[in-house]
């Protein structure tokens, strides 16, 4: 049986969110779950997505959003993007591992600034997101990171039948 990823009952709206988060986080990660570096990087649809460059996009998206909108920091290259037309296309530096442990340092990251917040009200410091504050972030990267991490199940489902039950139960396991 499919071990069930639902945040614990009784949080708060802060904990609640990022466990939100955490849970869709995982999803994604699991996709890459006993793939090669290079299966991960295939594309198996119609579109130009493999399940390596969703997570890399993943943490990139949440990088730029948490720590250039939300706190403020200079992330060169990265925010904003030198080409929007790369951002799925990988390189040999590109792996399963690389982009595991960095989407994990972002997830610490984002949780410990969040965490630190006197509010979810506080507002974005980057001017051009001033519109927006840490709890819109929050549920804009649940959805971001739900959406890519329904595409890739069905991107894993393609190349080699995997679903995404068993591979959250094996990234699970692995931990």
């Amino acid at each position: 049986m499919a071990t069930l990823m639902t945040p614990p009952v009784g949080t708060d709206e802060r904990a609640a969110l990022l466990a939100f988060l955490n849970n869709q986080r995982e999803a994604l990660m699991a996709g890459v779950q006993g793939l090669t570096d290079a299966d991960a990087g295939k594309t198996s649809t119609a579109s130009a997505l493999s399940v390596l460059a969703l997570l890399r996009h993943a943490n990139r998206t949440e990088r730029r959003w948490v720590l250039a909108a939300l706190d403020g920091r200079d992330l060169p290259g990265e925010w904003p993007p030198d080409d929007w037309s790369k951002e799925f296309v990988l390189g040999p530096e590109d792996t399963i591992a690389v982009h595991l442990a960095a989407y994990r340092e972002t997830a610490a990251g984002t949780e410990e600034i969040i965490n630190a917040l006197p509010s979810l009200d506080v507002p974005c410091k980057l001017e051009a997101a001033a519109q927006w504050n840490a709890r819109w972030i929050l549920l804009h990267l649940i959805e971001e990171t739900a959406r890519h991490a329904g595409h890739a199940d069905i991107i894993r489902e393609s190349l080699d039948g995997a679903t995404a039950p068993a591979l959250i139960d094996a990234l699970n396991a692995a931990d």
